[in-house]
C-alpha cells in the first residue's frame, strides 16, 4: 500500500467505527455488506486484474450515519414495513414521505470529509459516475438493476456530495420500495452504498451477456453497443448493434447493425446532453471484428473468475477496453445437473410438464423419482445403496428426463418425435429443433449403446401388448390390474413394518422404491399402451374407411371408460356433496369454517354424523391423494382437508340449485352408454362386404381392449401414490426422531435431505446440527419455485422459441386443442384448488391439474391449463367428462382473469376472452 493509499485509508475511518470509504484495490466479494453489490463485483474485478477505472466506494457505514440524523426515520420505516406490495397508492405516498425526511437530513461531517479525502487522493479534475449499490442487488439471484438512481459527469466538491446524497435517499424511490415490498426483502435490512469512479469517455459502450439471455445458450456471446455512453442503450433510447459470438470457435454468428439515432455524451462542465447522429453514423457497426473477439476474450475471462454467466458493461476509449460493471445472469434458467458425459449436445424434457405438476420439487422428493425411474441406472448398484435413473438429472429444483439416446436413433428418433409432437404439441416441435443441431449428433456411439439397454427393458412389454392386442380377453385385464395392485401394496406395508423405525426402514424404503416401477411397467403398462393403441388402429381404420364409424362414434368411445380409479375418486366427491346437499346447516358450516374445524364440528349439526361417516370411508381409499401428490413432500387429504371441502363446497353453489341426488353418476352412466351405442355403430358399420365378419370382429375386440386399457389408465399412479404413502409415513417418523434428537426443527425440514443424509444423521453417535443446512437448501428451492420451468431444453441452455400458430383468431390465446366442443362461461383462476372454490358451471383456469385436482371436474363446465398435451391428465379427464379443454396456454393464469366471460374452443384449441380482454 502507498503512502497516500495509506493516508486515505486512515482518513476514511471514524475513532472505532467500520471504514465510511474503501477503495476499490481493498474489496472483494466478501464486503458485499459494506458495499453492495455493484461494489463488491467492481472491487472483486480490480482485484482480480481486469480494467475498471479507478475510484472507491462509499461504505454502509456512511449510510447508516447519514440515516441517524434523520429523527423520524422509525415512524417512516413503519410505513414501509406495513406495505404489502399490492397497493401502489399506498407505496408511493410512503416512499414520497421518506425522500422528503432524507432530503433534509444532514450530511455528517466525518462522512464528507471521508468522501471529499478519497476523491482528492484520485485526483479531482476528472469526471466522475456517482452509482447506487445496494446490499439487495446485483446478488446470485436477484438483481434489483435500475432500483436506485445514477449520476454522471459529476465534477467538483459540492456536486459529488449532493449527487452522494441522491443516491442514498434514491433507495426509497417509488419503483424501488414496491419491488422490495412485492419481492418480500425487508426494507430495514437493505442498505445502501455509493460508488464513485472515474468517468470514462468513450467512443463506444454496451453490455455484453456471457451467455445467450434470450435462449439461453451458454455457448453464444451476445453484446449490445452504442455510440456514446452506455446510458442511451441501458434506458432504452436507441436500437443498438446486436451482436453474436460462438463462444468457443470465435465465428459471428449474427451482426443487426441498429438504428443507432443518438448518442449520450458528458458535457465539459458536468452532466450529459444528447448528440443526434448523421444518417452514415447511426447506421454504421459500432464494432469491428477486433473488437468484438476482444470483448468476448474479455467475457470469458471474468465468467471463469466467477464460476457463472456474467452480464457485463463494458465501453472503449481511446481504443482502450473497460469493464464498469457486471452481475450474474439472473434469468437464465438452471442447466441440468449432472452434465453430459460425452461432447455432444443433450436433449432434456420436464418429467413435471408431463406428471401436469410443474412445481419445485425439495431433494428427497426429487431422489424419490431418480429411484423409481427404471430407466438407464447407475451400475454397481449394492442393497445398501440402490440404483438410480442417470436419465433423471435436476435443473430448478426439478426433473428433467435425458432423451438424447432415444432421439440419436435414426428410427426411433423420428417415432419419438412424431409420437410426442402428436400429444404435445410444444414438445414436439422443441425436440425437432434442438435435434436438428449439428451438435446433436456427436456422440451418437454412446446413445446406441445406452439404446441397446432401453431396448432390453421394452421387449418385454411390447410383447405383453401384442398379446392383449390379438390374444388376451379384454374383461381379464381390470381384474389382473387390480390383483396385482393390491398384492404390491400389501407387501409394501409388510416389509416396511418389519424394519425398525429409523435408518432401516429408510433402508427398506429406499429398497421398495428402487423395485416398484421396474416391476410394476412389465405387469401395468401392456395392459394400459394396448388400450391406447387399440384406440388409435380404430381412429386410423375408420378414418381410412377400413373399418366403418364416425368421428363423433370415436369421440364417444373416449368417455364414461368403465373402471378409471380417478373418475371414481369424483364420483365420490360427488356422492359426499349429495350427503351435505340437503341440510343448509351442514354446507353453512362447510362454507364459512376453515376445513379441519368443520369437521370436527360437523358431528353437532343436522346431517353431519352421516356426512362424517361417509367421509372417513372416502378417506380410507383415497386419503393418501392429494394435489401435486408426485411430490412425497406434498400434504395430502388425509392431512389437508381443504381441497375437497372446497370441491364440496363449489358443488353447493347457486350454479346447482336444482340438482337432484346422484346427478353426477347419471351423467357417467348417460356417457358410458353412449360410448356403448357407439360401439355397436362401429361393429355393425365394419360388418360389410366378404370379409365383412372378420373386420367388424377386430372392430369389437379393439373397442373392447380400447375402452378396458385407456380405463386402466389411472392404476399405475394409484398403486405409486398409495406405495408412495407407506414410504411418507416412514420419513415423517425418521424426521421426528430427529426432531427428538435436536437435528431439526420440524418434521417437514425432513424433505430437504437425501435417503443416505438423513441415514447417517440418525445412526450418528451424536446427532448433527442440520440447520444450517436447512436453512440453505431451503432458500434454494424458494428461489427456484419462482422459476418458469421450461418444457424442452439443451444441455447447453438452450430453449427453443415457438412460434405463434397463425390460425387463431386476433386476441385469442393459443394453445392445444384436447376435448373438443365449445363452451361459454365465467372463468374461475384457481391456483391452489385447497384455498379457491370452483362453482358449478365454471370454467376452470389452472397452471395444470393432477389427480388431487379432478374432484374439480365434476362441476366444471370447461377447463384451460398452462401446460398439458393430449394424453396428460387434464386433457384425459377432460375428454371422459365430454367438456372442452384447451392446455398449453402459456401465461392462462395471468392473461385470463376470474369472472371473465370466455369461450374455450376446444375443437381448433384457443381460448377468447368475450369481456374487457385478457389480463
Amino acid at each position: 500500500m502507498s503512502a497516500a493509499e495509506s493516508l486515505h485509508f486512515s482518513a476514511s475511518r471514524t475513532s472505532g467505527t467500520e471504514p465510511l470509504t474503501l477503495p476499490f484495490e481493498h474489496i472483494s466479494a466478501a464486503d458485499l455488506p459494506s458495499v453492495g453489490g455493484k461494489g463488491a463485483n467492481l472491487g472483486e474485478m480490480a482485484r482480480a486484474g481486469f480494467p475498471v477505472p479507478p475510484g472507491f466506494c462509499v461504505t454502509t457505514a456512511a449510510f447508516d450515519a447519514f440515516l441517524t440524523g434523520c429523527g423520524e426515520l422509525q415512524t417512516l420505516y413503519a410505513s414501509l414495513d406495513a406495505l404489502d406490495g399490492k397497493d401502489i397508492e399506498a407505496a408511493r405516498r410512503a416512499a414520497e414521505s421518506t425522500r422528503a425526511a432524507l432530503s433534509r437530513a444532514p450530511l455528517p461531517p466525518a462522512v464528507a470529509d471521508a468522501v471529499l479525502s478519497a476523491w482528492r487522493n484520485l485526483g479531482t479534475e476528472a469526471s466522475w459516475a456517482v452509482r447506487s449499490s445496494a446490499t439487495a442487488e446485483d446478488l446470485p439471484d436477484a438483481s434489483f438493476a435500475g432500483q436506485q438512481d445514477t449520476y454522471l459527469n459529476i465534477r467538483g466538491a459540492d456536486a459529488l456530495l449532493d449527487a452522494v446524497r441522491r443516491c442514498w435517499v434514491s433507495l426509497f424511490t417509488d419503483r424501488a420500495v414496491l419491488y422490495r415490498a412485492k419481492s418480500g426483502f425487508g426494507h430495514r435490512g437493505v442498505k445502501l452504498s455509493v460508488v464513485i469512479q472515474r468517468m470514462v469517455l468513450p467512443e463506444v459502450s454496451g453490455i455484453l451477456f456471457t451467455a445467450d439471455p434470450i435462449t439461453g445458450r451458454r455457448g453464444t456471446v451476445s453484446i449490445d453497443a452504442g455510440f456514446g455512453l452506455g446510458e442511451a442503450l441501458v434506458s432504452g433510447l436507441i436500437n443498438a448493434d446486436l451482436y453474436k459470438v460462438d463462444k468457443a470457435t470465435g465465428e459471428i454468428l449474427e451482426a443487426q447493425v441498429g438504428d443507432k439515432a443518438l448518442a449520450i455524451r458528458p458535457k465539459p462542465e458536468g452532466g450529459t446532453w444528447e448528440e443526434r447522429l448523421s444518417e452514415d453514423t447511426r447506421r454504421a457497426r459500432a464494432l469491428d471484428d477486433a473488437a468484438l473477439r476482444e470483448l468476448v476474450a474479455m467475457g470469458v475471462r471474468i465468467e471463469k473468475h466467477y464460476g457463472k454467466p456474467q452480464d457485463i458493461e463494458w465501453c472503449i476509449e481511446a481504443g482502450k477496453l473497460y469493464v464498469v460493471q457486471t452481475r450474474p445472469i439472473t434469468s437464465l434458467y438452471p442447466l441440468p445437473e449432472p452434465a453430459p458425459d460425452d461432447e455432444g449436445l443433450h436433449v432434456y424434457a420436464s418429467f413435471g410438464h408431463f406428471q401436469m405438476m410443474t412445481d419445485a420439487m425439495p431433494p428427497l422428493a426429487i431422489q424419490v423419482w431418480k429411484l423409481l425411474l427404471p430407466f438407464d441406472r447407475t451400475p454397481l448398484a449394492t442393497p445398501d445403496a440402490p440404483a438410480e435413473s442417470r436419465a433423471a438429472t435436476i435443473a430448478g429444483s426439478r426433473i428433467y428426463l435425458d432423451t438424447t439416446p432415444m432421439l440419436r436413433h435414426p428410427v426411433l428418433g423420428r417415432v419419438i418425435r412424431s409420437v410426442l409432437g402428436h400429444v404435445y404439441e410444444d414438445l414436439g416441435r422443441g425436440l425437432s429443433t434442438l435435434a436438428s443441431r449439428p451438435a446433436f449428433q456427436r456422440g451418437a456411439h454412446s446413445g446406441r449403446a445406452r439404446m441397446r439397454v432401453v431396448g432390453r427393458f421394452f421387449l418385454p412389454i411390447i410383447a405383453r401388448v401384442l398379446a392383449r392386442l390379438f390374444v388376451m380377453e379384454p374383461s381379464q385385464l381390470r381384474p389382473r390390474v387390480e390383483s396385482y395392485i393390491e398384492s404390491r401394496v400389501a407387501e409394501t406395508r409388510a416389509r416396511l413394518a418389519a424394519a425398525t423405525p429409523g435408518g432401516a426402514r429408510l433402508r427398506e424404503a429406499r429398497r421398495v422404491l428402487s423395485e416398484l416401477l421396474s416391476q410394476a411397467f412389465t405387469h401395468l403398462m401392456p395392459n394400459i399402451l394396448s388400450g391406447v393403441i387399440a384406440n388409435r388402429l380404430l381412429v386410423n381404420l375408420v378414418r381410412r374407411g377400413v373399418l366403418g364409424g364416425t368421428e363423433e362414434d370415436l369421440s364417444a368411445l373416449e368417455r364414461g371408460l368403465p373402471g378409471n380409479v380417478t373418475t371414481e375418486m369424483d364420483l365420490a366427491v360427488g356422492d359426499l356433496t349429495d350427503r351435505v346437499r340437503p341440510y343448509p346447516a351442514l354446507a353453512a358450516l362447510l362454507r364459512s369454517r376453515p376445513a379441519t374445524e368443520a369437521l370436527a364440528a360437523a358431528r353437532d349439526v343436522e346431517g353431519g354424523p352421516a356426512f362424517l361417516e361417509a367421509w372417513r370411508a372416502f378417506l380410507e381409499r383415497y386419503g393418501m391423494r392429494g394435489p401435486g401428490e408426485v411430490d412425497l413432500s406434498r400434504p395430502r387429504y388425509q392431512d389437508e382437508p381443504a381441497p375437497l371441502i372446497a370441491a364440496i363446497v363449489g358443488g353447493l353453489g347457486p350454479a346447482s340449485a336444482g340438482r337432484s341426488a346422484g346427478e353426477h353418476r347419471a351423467h357417467h352412466a348417460a356417457l358410458a352408454a353412449k360410448a356403448e351405442a357407439a360401439s355397436e355403430r362401429l361393429v355393425t358399420a365394419s360388418r360389410r362386404g366378404l370379409t365383412g365378419g372378420m373386420r367388424a370382429g377386430l372392430a369389437r375386440r379393439w373397442v373392447r381392449l380400447a375402452r378396458a386399457g385407456m380405463g386402466l389408465r389411472e392404476h399405475p399412479k394409484f398403486l405409486l401414490v398409495r406405495v408412495l404413502a407407506l414410504v411418507r409415513d416412514a420419513v415423517r417418523e425418521a424426521g421426528a426422531l430427529l426432531v427428538q434428537r435436536g437435528a431439526l426443527s420440524s418434521v417437514n425440514e425432513v424433505y430437504l435431505f437425501r435417503f443416505e443424509e438423513l441415514i447417517a444423521a440418525l445412526e450418528a453417535s451424536q446427532a448433527p446440527d442440520l440447520r444450517a443446512l436447512v436453512e440453505e437448501r431451503r432458500a434454494t428451492l424458494q428461489r427456484n419455485a419462482k422459476r418458469a420451468p421450461p418444457f424442452v431444453m439443451a444441455s447447453d441452455g438452450e430453449i427453443p422459441s415457438l412460434a405463434a400458430r397463425e390460425d387463431v383468431p386476433p386476441g385469442a390465446l393459443s394453445g392445444t386443442a384436447a376435448s373438443a366442443g365449445v363452451v361459454e362461461g365465467l372463468a374461475r383462476v384457481v391456483l391452489d384448488p385447497a384455498s379457491e372454490v370452483l362453482h358449478a358451471g365454471e370454467i376452470l383456469v389452472a397452471p395444470h391439474t393432477d389427480p388431487g385436482w379432478t374432484p374439480l371436474f365434476v362441476h366444471a363446465a370447461g377447463l384451460v391449463t398452462e401446460v398439458g398435451g393430449l394424453m396428460t391428465h387434464g386433457s384425459v379427464v377432460a375428454r371422459e367428462y365430454g367438456i372442452p379443454a384447451v392446455v398449453s396456454v402459456a401465461g392462462a393464469t395471468q392473461r385470463i382473469r376470474t369472472g371473465q366471460r370466455i369461450r374455450v374452443d376446444g375443437t381448433r384449441g384457443f381460448v377468447e376472452v368475450l369481456d374487457g380482454g385478457a389480463a
